[in-house]
């Protein structure tokens, strides 16, 4: 393929990533609308559950930095959880001033409730892919999550900490199964 043939698919895939990015946003706000949870709540449930799967145990603070949100903000919304029974606060055996965050069953509950139909609509695509496929595009997707957190560490961030509008998800870094 010559450099001609490669710059429309280049354009054409980020179009494609665009639209998706637009897409799982519009999925996102249609299913937390239905169930009466704020946009900022299901990121700090998928914040938690990231954590979770790393092995790391989640804090307000940490929470506060994974979304970076303000004090008052992170305060609001762990409250907002906790109201929701969609997580318990625990004090840390080993340092009881610090309050540890879990989901609760009825937050893994509601999360499979609005996310199942998401990921049994993608499964067949999936599962459509060859393992060599499925390779390549698990290690297309983590380099472009890697670079589109570079990209966000270039833009200058405001002075104030965000109030949970727009807030950031962490990546998890996994290896690509082979």
């Amino acid at each position: 393929m010559d450099d001609n043939q490669h710059v429309p698919s280049a354009a054409a895939l980020l179009g494609l990533l665009q639209q998706f990015t637009v897409e799982t946003d519009r999925y996102v706000e249609a299913v937390s609308s239905s169930h009466d949870l704020h946009r900022t709540d299901l990121n700090a449930l998928a914040a938690m559950v990231a954590a979770a799967r790393e092995g790391r145990t989640m804090t307000p603070g940490a929470l506060r930095t994974a979304l970076n949100l303000s004090s008052p903000a992170t305060t609001a919304l762990v409250d907002r959880l906790d109201r929701a029974g969609h997580l318990a606060r625990h004090r840390s055996e080993k340092d009881r001033r610090q309050v540890h965050l879990e989901m609760t069953d009825s937050a893994r509950a509601t999360g499979s409730q609005l996310f199942s139909p998401l990921a049994s609509a993608i499964a067949p695509v999936i599962g459509a892919l060859s393992p060599e496929e499925l390779h390549t595009v698990m290690t297309f997707m983590q380099g472009v999550i890697e670079a589109t957190v570079a990209a966000r560490k270039d833009v200058t961030p405001s002075h104030e900490p965000s109030t949970g509008v727009t807030p950031d998800v962490p990546v998890t870094h996994r290896a690509v199964q082979e």
